[in-house]
């Protein structure tokens, strides 16, 4: 059975990466207007040496139609924000970002890794 850290060391992410993007995270939904959760420390084929943090919001302003998006922040491989986002107007460079996303860490709300 594997631990917590040897599945950090083997997706090659440490604690304080970890820790780093998270607090992020925090501020991330401290801000939001919609529903933040899901956050995910992720790697893609598309975007070597780069973590994606990625989230869910979801709008519940119309109780009826409610929207649930994808967000995307991108790191260095050392938590380091890159202070940018992730968007492809063109649909099949979008599907191969999508389908080549790895996810590395996951935690369902923002604060949890501070519990």
């Amino acid at each position: 059975m594997k631990t917590k850290k040897t599945t950090e060391k083997q997706a090659n992410i440490s604690k304080k990466v970890i820790a780093t993007m998270m607090d992020r995270a925090i501020a991330i939904q401290n801000d939001c207007r919609e529903h933040c959760r899901d956050f995910k420390i992720m790697t893609s084929k598309e975007h070597n040496d780069t973590l994606i943090l990625r989230w869910t919001t979801i709008d519940i302003s119309d109780i009826d139609r409610p929207v649930q998006c994808y967000r995307y922040e991108c790191f260095e491989l050392d938590g380091t924000p890159q202070h940018c986002s992730i968007h492809y107007a063109d649909q099949e460079q979008a599907n191969a970002f999508f389908s080549g996303l790895a996810t590395l860490y996951t935690q369902q709300f923002a604060i949890d890794h501070k519990l």
